[in-house]
C-alpha cells in the first residue's frame, strides 16, 4: 500500500447519527449475534506528516433490548462489567491511508481495564463537501479479536459439545467524521 504525505490536514469529529460501531460474535454455532453500541466518540487528526485516530464507546449504549435481562448479562460483569469499566476505547499508534482508499490503522484497544494492542484494516474516503459547506471524511473499518484476550471468558458448554458462544469477535466501526471548523 502506497501512502503519501496527506494532501489535506485537519481535526475531524464524530457525526454520530451517520456512524457506527458493532460486534459480532458466534451463538451456539448456528448464527452470529450482532449488536451496535451507540454512544461513539472519536476524532481523527492529519497532519502533514502524521495521522492519529481515537475513539471510544460507551457500554451502556449496547443496542440490546430484549429482553432486559439478556442485555444486563451483556453489560454486566460476565461480559463488558459497564459499571466498573463504562467504556471501551482506542488509541492509534500508526495510521497509514493509502492512495487507493485502503486504511490500515494500529492501536490500543482498552477494554475491561485491559489493553491490548490490535491491527484495524478497512477503507479511507478522503474529504468531500457536503451541500452544507463542511468537509466530511468516513472510514470503514474491522478486525477480529479473540474475546479472552480481555478476560471475556465467560461460556456455557452446549449439552453435546461446544461452546455456546465463539472465542472470536468481529468488531467494526463505520464513521463518518466533519473536519473542525
Amino acid at each position: 500500500m502506497a501512502t503519501a504525505t496527506q494532501p489535506f490536514t485537519g481535526v475531524y469529529e464524530i457525526d454520530r447519527p451517520h456512524s457506527t460501531v458493532q460486534f459480532a460474535v458466534r451463538h451456539v454455532g448456528v448464527s452470529t449475534f450482532r449488536a451496535s453500541i451507540g454512544e461513539v466518540d472519536a476524532l481523527l487528526a492529519i497532519g502533514d506528516d502524521a495521522v492519529a485516530l481515537e475513539g471510544s464507546v460507551r457500554v451502556e449504549s449496547v443496542s440490546i433490548v430484549d429482553p432486559p435481562e439478556f442485555r444486563e448479562h451483556v453489560v454486566g460483569d460476565d461480559f463488558f462489567a459497564a459499571e466498573t469499566y463504562p467504556a471501551i476505547s482506542f488509541r492509534s499508534t500508526s495510521v497509514a491511508l493509502g492512495d487507493d482508499g485502503t486504511a490500515v490503522v494500529s492501536g490500543h484497544l482498552t477494554m475491561r481495564g485491559l489493553t491490548r494492542s490490535v491491527t484495524v484494516r478497512g477503507t479511507f474516503q478522503p474529504p468531500v463537501e457536503d451541500p452544507f459547506g463542511m468537509h466530511r471524511v468516513g472510514l470503514e473499518l474491522g478486525t477480529t479479536v479473540d474475546r479472552r484476550d480481555w478476560e471475556l471468558d465467560w461460556q456455557m458448554p452446549l449439552p453435546d459439545g461446544g461452546d455456546a458462544l465463539g472465542w472470536e469477535v468481529e468488531l467494526t466501526a463505520q464513521l463518518e467524521l466533519v473536519r473542525r471548523a
